[in-house]
């Protein structure tokens, strides 16, 4: 994604979180102190990494699913003059530096060296001083945990990241495979990504103490967008605006990468195609070859299909959401919801 559309997408989710906007400013200030270390050189490497930027996806649906939990809490915080939960803005907080933590490992296992139209930290530093920048900033998450002392967030944030490693590794295996189920990609993306959201939203109901009904609740709810965000994530890599996105269309084709547009292509493919298919998976393969791979998946219904399977998870998720009062917080969850599931790159 291009810095002005990274830009652009970044205040229309700025304009949807402006209810927790005091929120989201103290997890940056969070953020701020926690890049400070006694190495000079190292706490600038930290700072550029902290001060990145995003969505904030992830602490604004922990911020969120606990006001959706208890909307009386959001209320009193509006009647005590804007003052935000300083723990619950710390818990947030230290979800981001894992998530962080977990995309500086990726761009080094995958080769970034560009992200929302920037240098990645290992175009800058080399990899070494990434990956140790990213332990780094782990271990500082899980310190601040530690000393939060809330054992079912600690617990919470074990099998998360447990389940993070182990979809990462899976893929890892599944590289340069087609003939690969619906279910085996399911299973990936669960693990991979759906787990780290259904968490950050449990972990908002555990800051608020909310029953377990509601718990499971908010983590139903994390766990169906999840997987809905990542669908649309995997689809963007075939249709999405490249100008937008800030790379060419096809990355996972080209790295022997199949995600679920691929295979439900390939299983439903002529023979012919598939051998076609077969021979140039994995490759550098030029732009017009993919493009046309992309019309025939649009021909067969691939790409039609998986937006059915988004739209799919996407609606599990909203209908979890219908269980907990209308409230704010409730609604606000909703439109984040839509938006990051209709979005173009």
């Amino acid at each position: 994604m291009s810095v002005i559309d990274f830009q652009r997408h970044t205040i229309a989710m700025s304009g949807l979180l402006a209810p927790i906007r005091p929120e989201l400013e103290a997890v940056e200030a969070f953020l701020s102190t926690q890049a400070e270390t006694s190495i000079p050189q190292f706490s600038e490497l930290t700072r550029h990494l902290l001060s990145a930027g995003g969505k904030r996806l992830r602490p604004a649906l922990l911020i969120l699913s606990a006001y959706a939990a208890s909307p009386e809490r959001f209320h009193a915080r509006y009647r005590n003059g804007q003052k935000t939960d300083s723990r619950l803005t710390v818990i947030a907080g230290c979800m981001e530096m894992i998530h962080m933590a977990t995309l500086i490992h990726d761009d080094v296992i995958d080769q970034t060296f560009l992200r929302r139209g920037k240098p990645t930290v290992n175009a800058l530093y080399g990899n070494l001083a990434t990956i140790l920048s990213g332990d780094y900033i782990l271990a500082r998450a899980l310190r601040c945990l530690a000393m939060d002392g809330d054992l079912r967030i600690i617990q919470q944030v074990a099998q998360i990241t447990t389940a993070m490693s182990e979809g990462e590794v899976q893929e890892v295996f599944l590289r340069h495979q087609l003939e690969i189920s619906e279910q085996d990609y399911m299973e990936v993306v669960r693990r991979k990504t759906a787990e780290f959201i259904a968490g950050c939203c449990r972990i908002g109901g555990y800051l608020v103490d909310a029953d377990a009904t509601t718990l499971d609740t908010l983590e139903s709810f994390g766990r169906a967008l999840g997987i809905a965000f990542q669908v649309v994530d995997d689809l963007l890599d075939y249709v999405g605006e490249s100008q937008a996105m800030g790379k060419p269309n096809g990355t996972d084709f080209r790295e022997g990468c199949a995600t679920l547009p691929l295979i439900h292509f390939y299983a439903h493919a002529p023979e012919p195609l598939r051998h076609a298919i077969q021979s140039e998976f994995g490759s550098p393969i030029e732009p017009e070859r993919f493009a046309y791979y992309r019309e025939q998946m649009r021909l067969i219904g691939s790409l039609r299909y998986v937006e059915e399977v988004a739209e799919r998870y996407r609606q599990k998720a909203l209908d979890a959401l219908q269980r907990l009062a209308p409230s704010l917080a409730r609604q606000t969850l909703e439109e984040v919801a839509r938006f990051i599931t209709e979005r173009k790159y």
